[in-house]
């Protein structure tokens, strides 16, 4: 499962606590009886938001005496329980229904059991799409959502990771409609008004990868190794499918490869969904995706669907194939998930790429580490299974399965993989397993080290200091790690690699780092003119290691990593002299790739001297990159000088880019110049791909802050604009809303709005404002039938915002005791 493409931030620090009150131990359920197999036979009535049908379940006790079975079905409407006709004693309490059985049964007993049941306007697990007032051309879909526990709230099940089956799915739709499920389809039919489909998958899997998805869609196909590749969308979007999703087939076939073991399902299908609430969700050989990640040719000149569709694919295998037994280990689907999908970037696009996505992982769980909390990427201590699904399920853990094939090198790592798959395909599995695999594998037991990175919390902190020693001709590095050691968090154990560049000349030297200080000395021929401390980037790290103004520049020109260059460049934007502008304006012209031109703009635009303006209006005309250019527009923005106002005037109109167009728009606006104002509104004008121009409009316009800021931008959050703009303008009023009654007002009224993502984005922006009036609303989303995700967000505002009431009570509790 992948987050929405757009930010699903935590709300506010919480002392750094990842848990909260209430949470407390999570385990696997106890199990009466093994579910062998599902069989759904289900009507839709559309119109009236309503599901009817029967789910009988095979079941086979697991012990002697069992004489109940209890299922997971919550707001459901019980119409009989019976077993092979029988009719069957049950109770209901609106959340679990408990079968009687006529007579305890022996171990290895089997019996099914039919439940004939209503849901009618399901709050979670399955969603009816339709046109209303505010949006008449949204098309009608229904689909599911099944992760973490939502399969209960469409049909009764044991809804718990560790219980794989076997399932079916018979449903009647509108005819014109196509639906969608697991596996093949073994029956096509239409009768009046109806169509039948029925599809069967015939490999176990979790109930939470149940899925069904329903549509007027178009069809479109392709082929990987014989298997059917379908995508699934709203018709007229065809050629944006292709643009999506084409690369599917390559990705199957690159990941069978390097696994070792072929995609295993009959066919696999991605279904667009409307109003999606995630980025997208791996259910088994039927992935449902984000329609909004559809896109068009502008789109694509810097936006690719490339990362989504690897994930979700990456989880056909992790996830899916295997999946973890409880979610204390769901960093086993979601971190190799995470990983993979960089692995194809590698594959497809090259080192560089996938060293960036990799070094872009690791930020966004420093934010996470740095301004939330810290834990262990395994616990099993949470309120519900959602809060686990975090910056540090996701980024960090493909950061420490990036280490682990560092430390094992590509031939071991690849071999370790392939027994950890084959050995537990179609089970259920623990880190345990992935730990035996490796050491199958390798002989090499990890164990500390996944006591360190996986069931510990944090990462190293480096404080190198490097030094010559001329007499000697020795290079002397001291190594300390500063992080505190206090917490979870211990002193780390790992080889570090040092490197040295002579001219063209690099010496390296590897070393073990398992104590708070080293002195490593290294005997070299001449002294270097670049030291570099791990330099492959392979470790998980924060670094600090100052280095004189020349040592930069000549690392800016030699390092053959990208992430050593953009390192590089960062440092010369600190030192600001002119010797550092000349080495990075010569730099940003002659670097080939976009990162690190990148980081040469925001260099530049920290020094903020007028030969900076000109390296930069310099390679305003020359870089094309669209995201390189995107970078140097920011870098341009934050000066004030005219040329720089009409070079941006000049250019802005012709970007191709969408996103270098509102780069340009708000580079501009931050000129503080009220004729920009025109610009904005010939934006707002225009349409785009998921509405991103007004969207990007919305942002200068609050730039620039005019008068009426707030009452143009509360006209955005209106039902009936599209979601991505509803949610661009929520962000804005928070950034302008400290102070504001009115603002607050108006958020506190969206807070039960019908979109999930305009709800959570309202949430944060409650939380960014920090008025405390806010509390008794964000409260009352804190209980009930909600997303996790919701009711998370809305816990961590209301606790951030009663920290900031201590934090005002302090000084008055010290004046009263003074």
């Amino acid at each position: 499962m992948m987050e929405n493409l757009f930010e699903c931030k935590r709300s506010g620090r919480l002392d750094g606590r990842f848990t909260l009150k209430g949470s407390e131990p999570q385990y696997a359920p106890d199990r009466t009886f093994d579910t062998e197999h599902i069989r759904l036979d289900l009507r839709l009535d559309i119109p009236g938001q309503r599901l009817r049908g029967v789910c009988t379940t095979t079941l086979r006790a697991l012990a002697d005496g069992a004489d109940r079975m209890v299922f997971d079905a919550v707001h459901f409407g019980i119409g009989s329980v019976r077993s092979r006709g029988r009719a069957l004693r049950f109770d209901y309490d609106d959340k679990k229904l408990t079968v009687h059985l006529p007579s305890p049964v022996r171990r290895g007993a089997r019996l099914d059991i039919a439940v004939e049941y209503k849901v009618t306007r399901p709050k979670l697990g399955l969603y009816f799409i339709r046109p209303d007032r505010g949006y008449p051309k949204k098309p009608v879909q229904v689909w599911t959502q099944g992760e973490d526990e939502y399969a209960r709230y469409w049909f009764p099940c044991h809804d718990a990771p560790q219980d794989r089956t076997t399932t079916e799915m018979i449903v009647r739709v509108p005819r014109g409609f196509t639906a969608v499920s697991n596996g093949r389809l073994v029956r096509k039919s239409s009768r009046g008004r109806d169509t039948l489909f029925h599809w069967k998958q015939e490999i176990p899997h979790a109930t939470y990868l149940v899925t069904l998805a329903v549509g007027e869609f178009a069809e479109i196909k392709d082929l990987w190794r014989g298997k059917p590749v379908l995508y699934y969308v709203p018709k007229g979007r065809e050629e944006d499918a292709r643009r999506a999703f084409g690369k599917t087939p390559k990705m199957m076939e690159f990941f069978s490869k390097k696994i070792g073991v072929p995609y295993a399902y009959p066919k696999y299908a991605q279904v667009a969904a409307v109003d999606f609430i995630y980025g997208g969700m791996e259910n088994t050989s039927a992935t449902t995706q984000t329609a909004l990640t559809l896109h068009d040719e502008r789109a694509h000149l810097d936006f690719s669907s490339d990362p989504l569709v690897a994930h979700e694919l990456a989880h056909q295998w992790f996830g899916d194939l295997l999946t973890c037994r409880d979610w204390s280990h769901a960093w086993l689907n979601e971190s190799f998930a995470t990983y993979f999908e960089a692995l194809f970037t590698e594959h497809d696009k090259g080192a560089d790429e996938f060293a960036v996505e990799l070094y872009q992982n690791g930020e966004i769980y420093f934010e996470e580490d740095r301004d939330h909390y810290r834990r262990a990427i395994v616990t099993k201590v949470y309120q519900q299974p959602s809060d686990l699904f975090d910056r540090h399920l996701y980024e960090k853990g493909s950061r420490v399965l990036h280490m682990v094939r560092g430390l094992l090198g590509d031939r071991d790592f690849w071999k370790a993989i392939g027994i950890y798959v084959r050995e537990n395909r179609g089970k259920v599995v623990e880190t345990r397993q992935l730990l035996d695999a490796i050491e199958k594998a390798t002989g090499k037991n990890l164990s500390k080290f996944f006591d360190q990175w996986v069931y510990g919390a944090g990462h190293p902190e480096f404080k190198i200091r490097y030094w010559w020693d001329a007499r000697k001709k020795e290079a002397v590095v001291r190594v300390v790690q500063t992080q505190n050691t206090n917490g979870e968090t211990a002193l780390f154990r790992l080889p570090v690699e040092f490197g040295f560049w002579m001219g063209r000349e690099q010496k390296r030297f590897k070393e073990t780092v398992d104590k708070k200080s080293h002195l490593f000395r290294f005997k070299l021929n001449r002294e270097p003119e670049v030291a570099l401390f791990d330099p492959d980037h392979w470790i998980l790290k924060k670094v600090d290691f100052p280095k004189s103004e020349e040592m930069w520049k000549r690392q800016l020109t030699v390092d053959p990593h990208v992430l050593g260059r953009a390192e590089a460049a960062k440092a010369l934007g600190k030192a600001a002299g002119p010797s550092a502008v000349e080495a990075l304006s010569k730099a940003l012209l002659a670097e080939p790739f976009w990162h690190v031109q990148g980081e040469i703009a925001q260099a530049l635009s920290q020094i903020r001297t007028p030969a900076a303006a000109q390296a930069l209006l310099a390679a305003h005309g020359q870089v094309e990159h669209p995201k390189a250019r995107r970078a140097i527009l920011y870098a341009l923005g934050e000066f004030r000088e005219g040329l720089v106002r009409e070079r941006l005037l000049e250019t802005h109109a012709g970007e191709k880019s969408y996103f270098a167009f509102n780069q340009s728009l708000r580079a501009l606006a931050r000129q503080g110049d009220p004729l920009i104002l025109k610009l904005i509104e010939q934006a707002l004008g225009m349409e785009s791909w998921n509405d991103v121009l007004r969207s990007g409009a919305l942002e200068a316009l609050t730039a620039l802050k005019p008068a009426d800021l707030v009452s143009r931008l509360k006209k955005h959050t209106a039902y009936g604009v599209p979601d991505t703009r509803r949610m661009t303008a929520v962000r804005c009023l928070a950034q302008v809303g400290a102070g504001r009654e009115d603002v607050q007002n108006h958020l506190i009224g969206l807070l039960e709005d019908r979109h999930l993502l305009v709800q959570m984005a309202v949430v944060r922006g409650l939380s960014q404002i920090g008025d405390e009036r806010a509390i008794p609303a964000l409260k009352k989303l804190t209980t009930g039938d909600r997303d996790g995700r919701l009711i998370r967000s809305a816990q961590e505002a209301v606790e951030k915002l009663k920290k900031g009431i201590e934090e005002e009570e302090k000084p008055r509790k010290n004046r009263r005791v003074g």
